[in-house]
Parts: C-alpha cells; structure tokens; sequence
C-alpha cells in the first residue's frame, strides 16, 4: 500500500520532532564541552600532574614511557603512530555511530545511552573544571613524547588542516578522567544488551583505545582508570534512574 503526500506529511512531521529530541544529548555534549573549557579556564585552577599516581602503581615504572621506547625501537614506529593517532580520532565517531545503530533498533535503549553519556561528561566536566589534570606530553614534555603531533605533521593532509588543527582551542588539562576511555564502556554496555557480538566486539575496540590513549602520550593509566570508573557509576545511575521510573506508579 502506498502512503499519500498527506500522509507522508504527518509521519515527517512527528519523526522531525523526535530526532530533535533523540539526538540532543549529543549536541548537549558538545556545547557543555565548549562552556567547560571557558569556565575552567576562568577559574583558573591549579593542574595536577598524575605521573607519580602511575608510578606507584607500576612499580616505578610509566608505561608511557615504556610504550614509547619500546615501539620507537620498531622500524615501523611511525606506522603505530598513525594508526594510534586514527584510534584517538574516533573519539567523538564512536558514539553517533552507536547512537545511530541503537536509534534504529531501540529507541529506549537509545535514549538512556544518551542520557548516561550526558551524565558520564557531566561527572568529568565538573572533575576538570575543580581538579584540572595535564596529559603526558603536557606535564613531561622531556620525556614523553607528543605522539598524534608528530604523526599530523608527517601526514598528507591539506596545509589548512594541520593549520586549523594546531590553532584549534581546546581545554588542555582535561585529562582526568579519560572520556576516550570512557566513551567505549558506555557504548559497549548498551551494544552488548543488543547484540553480543556488536557489545564484545566494542569491548575488544575500548581495549585497544586505552593501550593508544596511553601509548600516545594523552593520558596516563590513571586517567583511563578512572574514564572506566566514571563511565560505571554513570551506567549505574542512570540505571537506577530509569529502574524506579518504571516503578513508579502511574497517575489514576
């Protein structure tokens, strides 16, 4: 059966207002990214510098440092780099293209993602914006290299790219905690209650994005510990949330 041009109308005209509202978490996001970095700044914090937390936990050791010399021994060192650096990149990526995949299968379980990634970063938002932390490359520029720096600089890009990607402003000290560590744990929780291979197959992507976080300099292991520990508790609450939303009783 064919629809009508009225009533193609009608279904656009209430798909339009619900997509608006489906997708605004994600818009959210970014605009409260763009007010954090400008309130933090006004603040003017002290940053804190986690690199001893990571030698306490490693013995001694930073594995920055060690990730770093070990593959800059390899003669393909370079190719790391850049595969590194395209791992990082996917960053923002990765959570439409799950909330697209959700969106069209579960529009429940798409809306609590979104929700539970706006309170994931509100949780970090806050952390930045009163405990500032700096990156590896930022707090020991001697010894810890500036990985996805040197590999956009050695990249074919267009001129303009590199230019707008060296002037971009964005909030130095918010490495603590990781939202690229924790970005993958929401996006393979709700994957998972989908489809198990889509959720272990995310599981499996989450890994390899903190072993690059770390490798590249952006963050400590502390900082991805604590992306994983944030990305749980805002999983939890909005959880709870929407477990006694359906408790409550409806209105006679």
């Amino acid at each position: 059966m064919s629809l009508g041009p009225t009533r193609i109308a009608a279904l656009a005209d209430r798909r339009v207002p619900a997509l608006v509202r489906g997708w605004a978490p994600f818009v959210l996001v970014l605009v409260a990214y763009e007010a954090m970095r400008d309130l933090a700044s006004m603040l003017g914090m002290p940053a804190h510098n986690l690199a001893g937390l990571d030698r306490t936990l490693f013995a001694g050791y930073q594995p920055t440092l060690v990730l770093q010399a070990a593959i800059g021994k390899l003669s393909d060192a370079d190719l790391f780099e850049d595969v590194g650096s395209v791992v990082y990149a996917m960053h923002f990526l990765l959570p439409v293209a799950v909330g697209a995949w959700l969106w069209s299968k579960d529009r429940v379980a798409f809306r609590n993602f979104g929700l539970t990634l706006v309170v994931l970063c509100g949780l970090a938002f806050v952390t930045y914006v009163v405990a500032p932390t700096a990156p590896p490359w930022l707090a020991q520029p001697a010894a810890v290299r500036h990985l996805i720096e040197d590999a956009i600089q050695r990249s074919s890009l267009p001129s303009s790219l590199v230019w707008l990607y060296s002037q971009h402003d964005y909030n130095l000290y918010a490495a603590f905690p990781s939202l690229h560590a924790g970005f993958p744990v929401v996006a393979a929780a709700a994957a998972w209650g989908q489809n198990r291979k889509v959720g272990a197959l995310l599981w499996v992507w989450a890994v390899i994005v903190w072993v690059a976080v770390v490798y590249l300099g952006e963050h400590y292991v502390a900082d991805v510990i604590g992306g994983v520990v944030y990305a749980a508790l805002a999983i939890a609450i909005v959880r709870g949330f929407t477990a006694r939303m359906w408790r409550r009783p409806s209105p006679a």
